[in-house]
C-alpha cells in the first residue's frame, strides 16, 4: 500500500476511535487512542522517509507548511460541523467543550497563514 493510503486509514481510525471514546465518556481511552495514533503516524513517516532520499530545500518546506495549514483547515471545518451537530441536538455541554479545539485550530490557522505569507 502507498504511504498516503496507510496514513489515511490511520487518521480515519483515530477519528472514529476518538469519537467513540468521547461519546462513551472514556477519557483515558481517548488519550490512549490519540497517543497510539500519533506514535503510529510518526513511525509510518519515519519508515517511509528511511526508504527514500528526501530533498530538503525552501520549496519543500513551503509545501509542508501549506499542507499542514490545509490539514488544520479541514480539521477545524470538521470540528465546526461536530459543534453544529451537537448544538442542534441540544447537547450544549459537549458543544461548549468543542469550542476549545475550534479556537486553538483557528489560532493555528491564523499563525500559519501569517508565517506562510511572511515567508513568501
Amino acid at each position: 500500500m502507498k504511504y498516503e493510503h496507510l496514513l489515511g486509514i490511520l487518521v480515519t481510525g483515530m477519528i472514529i476511535g476518538l469519537a467513540y471514546s468521547t461519546k462513551s465518556g472514556r477519557a483515558l481511552l481517548a488519550v490512549g487512542i490519540f497517543v497510539a495514533g500519533f506514535l503510529l503516524s510518526y513511525l509510518l513517516t519515519w519508515y517511509y522517509d528511511s526508504r527514500i532520499e528526501r530533498v530538503e530545500d525552501e520549496r519543500t518546506e513551503l509545501i509542508d507548511a501549506k499542507s499542514a495549514r490545509n490539514g488544520y483547515a479541514v480539521m477545524s471545518f470538521l470540528l465546526f460541523l461536530e459543534y453544529l451537530w451537537e448544538y442542534s441536538q441540544g447537547n450544549s455541554e459537549v458543544a461548549t467543550k468543542l469550542i476549545i479545539p475550534l479556537a486553538a485550530g483557528a489560532a493555528v490557522l491564523l499563525l500559519s497563514h501569517y508565517h506562510y505569507a511572511r515567508v513568501m
